[in-house]
């Protein structure tokens, strides 16, 4: 069993390094979809000022038609006070023509809105799509760069886990589906050392006879305290002065 469990210790070794390899490369995924979402932000940004523009636009068309339109009527009109002698029939058709000045007037101050809002809008819009250029411009490059860095990383996990299997094939099915169990639940450290009867784990006492029982190495024992598999492992100088 000591052999078996001296296994295990390399093989947590081993775990932890696909580990730390594992955790970098969520980092780098979580870092790929930052930048695709904020990619997708400016872009729903940008499309939203667009619609306005556009909005704005047919509000400053619509504008200058109905403008257009009561332009057309009013060249109508005093086309027709030309061909109109009754005097009464001539004052109403002043009194109307004076009114579509006067409505014309009002549309001609809500044109000028409309032209001025759509102004800021397109330059609004503008600077909104220069962004979301410059932003794409700059997450080609990142993308590159992480995707790089994520085909490294993964060709570094495939190596190590090259060596996993070969380590597994030295251990019993039942000793690493315990390992594993606790190597998930206690952080990565499932397999710790006694030194001078103190588990390296929880750094809590062990007991004198499992103490004892852990020196043989003859079977599989766990912490009392924190349930981690321990080995044996004499107390160096360098251990005492640490």
């Amino acid at each position: 069993m000591r052999e078996q469990i001296e296994v295990l210790a390399t093989l947590q070794n081993v775990d932890r390094v696909i580990k730390e390899k594992n955790d970098t490369k969520q980092v780098i995924l979580a870092e790929m979809q930052r930048w695709e979402s904020e990619i997708e932000a400016k872009k729903t940004e940008v499309e939203l000022h667009r619609q306005q523009w556009k909005e704005k636009e047919a509000l400053r068309n619509d504008k200058e038609r109905i403008l257009q339109e009561e332009s057309g009527k009013t060249v109508e009109k005093r086309m027709r006070m030309n061909r109109i002698k009754n005097i009464k029939e001539l004052q109403a058709l002043q009194r109307e023509i004076d009114q579509i000045k006067q409505n014309n007037s009002v549309i001609e101050e809500e044109l000028i809105k409309a032209m001025e809002a759509l102004d800021t809008c397109a330059t609004s819009l503008g600077e909104k799509e220069a962004e979301a250029k410059a932003l794409e411009e700059t997450w080609a490059t990142k993308r590159a760069e992480l995707q790089l860095q994520l085909a490294r990383v993964e060709s570094e996990m495939i190596e190590v886990s090259k060596g996993r299997e070969t380590l597994t094939t030295q251990l019993n099915g039942e000793l690493i589906g315990r390992y594993e169990l606790i190597f998930s639940r206690r952080g990565g450290t499932a397999v710790v050392a006694v030194l001078d009867g103190i588990c390296q784990g929880c750094f809590m006492n062990i007991p004198p006879q499992l103490y004892n029982e852990i020196l043989k190495g003859e079977r599989l024992h766990l912490c009392p305290s924190c349930n981690r598999i321990l080995y044996y492992k004499q107390t160096s100088a360098s251990d005492k002065q640490a």
